[in-house]
């Protein structure tokens, strides 16, 4: 059968009522949803104080030396636990206790068990108090208590942790701008206190001995915090946007408040601006001056995306920024959240298709055009085929032997034409679907322009023309050499065709660049008039004439010519005047 208590309230006990009330209400108050998983931390530290607070009330109020050590047990249950809470509480409004595994946090709370099973068992070996006497000369019944090594232990370590919750708030004031300056000097506020009402008591500086105020102070650093919670919304803003959004995306967040300034940002959001740390509170006007798509986004009412371009050292880069309000339990708003997505490559891909949609455009405008230009060029041969099998066809019409060598020549004139016509079609058409495979190797210029030479001597000896090959035997190209010799056969046949009987042509090498060497094909023909100059690499333009002779010409090799050259790394030029000829200059790479 229990005892019943010897309780006399008094002014001392009955003064810690207000801080158990108060405590609690914080509580229970912390305990709520709408505080997110940290409200659970104060909740837990407010009721380590009450339990604290109201034990030591009991204690205070008893008059028997037994009752008083049984509420002093009680109220260690409590008291080591409180310091590690608090820093708990100050490393979440930090934004460092997400950080940290909760693993690792645990090992915080071994020394405070520790603690309360030394206190609870202290009459078992004395380590905690060596000695407890109750002193009965004073206003009240109190006992007098000598320290042990434990209770040594208890303090170095309340110490080591308030004076840690400390430093991590004048570190956060330093480096906070207006933001947040008033909650961090009122939690500054919140962890002193305590620290400071320790220190009296623990080195008798207090007016009444043997009374601690902890619990007091202790109380006092909940209603600091509390006035953070329901006057600035310390748990409200910065814990819902980084708990439940900043640590689970890859994406870049951005936390805005009303006034549009910064409140916070993750790891990706510093990598995408590049900068080394958190701007805290500064406007975003001069934050973003180079930005005014993130302008835009921020002060918009709705939650429209858009489209932001940022230029790195490597490469551009595209991102989707979307804003979303951010609101309290009342459903007000109290910032904005931008998310920033990178959509680089789906932007790449974007310009991909539209490069290809353009290509593919330009392609059929060719196509079209080319038909074109073939219908007209190849009316030509095939209407002299029809003619002269129409009069091979008709009996009644007589023809000499050299009538029908006549017909056969023309005939002839026309097949090769046609060949050549049909040829080129076929190149450019390899050269649309990337057919065309190079085989870049070291060739000797001089060699292959003497090659073509040989083969077009014939046409060149009709028109009674003089070819000069002033190509150095020491001038080798890296070059494909079907592409080469193409190049030449076309650029060669072209100084031919538009020649007129005796005229000279040169083949002759200019040094363009240390890499490059430039090779000029030039005649004295009819040469081109400027608009003739301008479109020569045209589909769009007809630039096909007949030659000095009434040789045909399409226009067609002139553009596969150039296609060559750049496909091979070089470039081509053209320069004429009419009656005074052309010069046609296309550059390759030097052989190394």
């Amino acid at each position: 059968m229990m005892l019943p208590l010897a309780i006399q309230p008094n002014i001392f006990s009955l003064s810690l009522l207000l801080p158990v009330i108060v405590s609690a209400v914080l509580a229970i108050e912390a305990w709520r949803p709408r505080y997110a998983p940290r409200g659970k931390i104060f909740s837990l530290l407010m009721f380590s104080i009450v339990i604290w607070s109201a034990a030591y009330s009991m204690e205070l109020a008893s008059t028997t030396m037994d009752d008083m050590r049984l509420w002093l047990k009680i109220e260690y249950i409590a008291i080591p636990f409180v310091s590690p809470l608090m820093l708990l509480v100050v490393l979440q409004f930090a934004g460092i206790g997400i950080q940290l595994k909760w693993h690792y946090l645990g090992y915080l709370f071994v020394v405070p068990a520790i603690i309360t099973v030394m206190s609870i068992t202290n009459e078992h070996h004395y380590l905690y108090y060596t000695h407890i006497q109750l002193r009965t000369d004073g206003a009240i019944p109190l006992l007098e208590l000598s320290i042990g090594p434990f209770y040594y232990l208890h303090v170095i370590y309340a110490y080591a942790l308030n004076a840690y919750s400390l430093y991590v708030v004048i570190q956060k004031l330093i480096y906070q701008r207006s933001l947040f300056r008033n909650q961090l000097l009122i939690m500054l506020i919140a962890v002193l206190i305590p620290l400071i009402s320790f220190t009296l008591y623990f080195s008798g500086l207090m007016p009444i001995e043997n009374i601690d105020p902890t619990p007091f102070a202790f109380t006092l650093t909940g209603i600091a915090m509390a006035i953070s919670i329901m006057k600035f919304r310390m748990l409200d803003l910065m814990p819902i946007a980084r708990e439940h959004v900043f640590q689970s995306m890859n994406d870049g967040l951005i936390v805005v408040d009303t006034k549009n300034r910064m409140v916070d940002c993750n790891q990706v959001s510093l990598e995408i601006f590049g900068w080394a740390k958190t701007p805290y509170g500064q406007n975003i006007a001069e934050l973003w001056s180079e930005y005014p798509a993130m302008i835009t986004a921020t002060q918009s009412n709705g939650q429209e995306a858009v489209e932001l371009s940022t230029q790195h050292p490597k490469d551009e880069k595209h991102y989707l920024v979307s804003p979303s309000s951010i609101t309290n339990h009342k459903q007000r708003p109290i910032g904005k959240l931008l998310v920033i997505h990178d959509i680089t490559q789906r932007y790449k891909l974007q310009e991909t298709i539209r490069i290809s949609e353009e290509k593919l455009r330009e392609l059929n405008t060719e196509k079209d055009k080319l038909f074109s230009v073939l219908a007209h060029d190849l009316r030509g041969p095939i209407g002299t085929f029809m003619g002269f099998t129409e009069l091979f066809m008709d009996e009644s019409v007589g023809m000499s032997k050299e009538e029908v060598a006549a017909a056969s020549r023309d005939m002839h004139k026309s097949a090769v034409s046609l060949y050549g016509l049909l040829e080129n079609l076929l190149t450019w058409s390899r050269m649309q679907r990337d057919d065309v495979k190079m085989q870049i190797q070291p060739i000797q210029l001089r060699k292959a322009a003497c090659h073509t030479i040989d083969l077009l001597r014939e046409s060149a000896n009709k028109k009674q023309l003089t070819v000069e090959n002033n190509i150095p035997e020491r001038s080798i190209v890296a070059a494909d050499e079907n592409m080469l010799q193409f190049i030449f056969r076309n650029l060669l046949s072209n100084a031919i065709k538009f020649t007129p009987q005796g005229g000279m042509i040169k083949l002759q090498t200019q040094t363009e660049q240390s890499n490059l060497l430039a090779v000029e094909v030039i005649d004295n023909g009819i040469g081109m008039d400027k608009k003739t100059l301008n479109t020569l690499y045209s589909l769009h333009e007809k630039t096909g004439r007949p030659g000095t002779d009434g040789e045909p010409s399409s226009g067609l090799g002139l553009i596969l010519v150039k296609e060559f050259v750049e496909k091979q790394g070089g470039s081509i030029q053209a320069e004429s005047e009419i009656t005074i000829g052309s010069t046609f200059r296309f550059s390759l790479p030097v052989s190394v």
